[in-house]
Formats: C-alpha cells, sequence, structure tokens
C-alpha cells in the first residue's frame, strides 16, 4: 500500500509537471535523477514513467528512458479538429438532459470568469474556463465520449492554455462561453452544439495564427 501511495504521488507530481511546462518537451527524465528529487526507488520511477507513458505524455525507449512527449503544429492542429467533433458530439447529448442545478454552476462559473477576465488575471480565467467545461462533460451521459475528450486536452493542455496570452483571446474567449451558456439556457441544442464546435475552431485558429508564442 505504501509502495502503491509512493508510485500514484510521484506520478502525480511528474504529471503536473509536464502538464505546466516545468518539464517541457523532449527533455529526458532520468530516473536515477527522479528517485533523488521525490525521495522514492527507482522502481516506483519506473512505475510512474510507465503510467505516464500510457497517457502519452512521454517516449520510453529501451536503452535511452523517457523523453517528455512532444507534438508537432500539424498534431495539435488534428488534435483540435478532433476535440471540436467530439465536444459538439458531448454538447448534443447533454443540452437535453442538464439540470438546472448544473446550469446554475455554470452561470455562477461564467461571472466568476467575467470577474478574472476584468481583472486581467489569465491564470484564475483558465482554471475557470476549465470549470465550465467539466460541468458540461459531467452531465454528459455518454462517458467515453468525455473521456476521450479528456485525454486530449490532457495531452494539449499546455498549448491551450498558452492561447489565452494572445491579446484579445480572452475577450472573445468569453464572448464565446456566454453565447454558449445561452444557448444551453434555450435548450437549443443545435446552436449549443456549432457554437462549442466553433470555439474549439477558434481555439485552433487562434494557434495558427500565433505559433512562435505557442511553440516556444
Amino acid at each position: 500500500m505504501i509502495e502503491k501511495n509512493q508510485t500514484s504521488r510521484t506520478y502525480e507530481n511528474i504529471r503536473q509537471k509536464i502538464i505546466t511546462g516545468e518539464y517541457p518537451p523532449l527533455v529526458k527524465l532520468h530516473e536515477m535523477d527522479l528517485a533523488a528529487q521525490y525521495s522514492v526507488s527507482r522502481n516506483t520511477i519506473k512505475k510512474a514513467l510507465l503510467m505516464l507513458e500510457r497517457e502519452n505524455l512521454v517516449n520510453i525507449e529501451v536503452n535511452k528512458g523517457a523523453t517528455v512527449k512532444s507534438f508537432s503544429v500539424e498534431e495539435v492542429k488534428e488534435f483540435l479538429d478532433l476535440r471540436a467533433t467530439l465536444e459538439r458530439f458531448i454538447v448534443g447529448k447533454t443540452v437535453p438532459v442538464i439540470s438546472e442545478e448544473a446550469l446554475g454552476t455554470m452561470q455562477s462559473i461564467l461571472d466568476t470568469m467575467k470577474k478574472f477576465m476584468d481583472q486581467h488575471n489569465l491564470l484564475e480565467y483558465s482554471k475557470n474556463n476549465l470549470r465550465f467545461h467539466d460541468v458540461i462533460y459531467s452531465a454528459c451521459p455518454n462517458h467515453t465520449a468525455v473521456e476521450m475528450t479528456l485525454r486530449l486536452k490532457l495531452q494539449m493542455r499546455k498549448y491551450n492554455t498558452k492561447t489565452i496570452l494572445v491579446p484579445g483571446r480572452d475577450v472573445n474567449s468569453f464572448a464565446e462561453h456566454s453565447a454558449i451558456f445561452k444557448a444551453f439556457k434555450k435548450r437549443n441544442t443545435a446552436e449549443a452544439e456549432a457554437l462549442v464546435e466553433q470555439h474549439i475552431l477558434n481555439v485552433k485558429k487562434t494557434l495558427e495564427e500565433n505559433i512562435s508564442l505557442l511553440f516556444l
């Protein structure tokens, strides 16, 4: 049990540093260094790295060790195209069944997003952006689609969160989320589907127009 907990904690710590970019793409993850850093055995590190490999966050090669996964611009664009399709599907399944309580939560999160946007606190804005979408995912009856989407978002987190740093993207993002919410509130499935798909494609467009910023 202790070893299992150590592996889980180590996995979560390394995972978080990959997502935030503290361990950037293509950096080598040396087992001995990580074992010393986290005060665990190399076997624990091996297990944690295998878990990260299953999430497509690291590559492990025989006799070469582990490296943080790197994605090309084209791969990220392909991920976003796929995510746009999945998000549209999820919304289509969710609008008819989402509860009034969940809609109230979405409204509250939207109000919080507006507050942080006005304060130019983009970090907290991004956190609440994730919460907004999580309400939709939680209400979706198709758990397989949600799981696939969350896996894609995890792999693309470094790039998705950076798009909010592009001047003007916060204002556009908030307008897009507001429109999506209004469509949910009206129970207009077709409108909500189109809006969420366009929202993700706008993220893709922002990425295409700001490659030098987002792929540092």
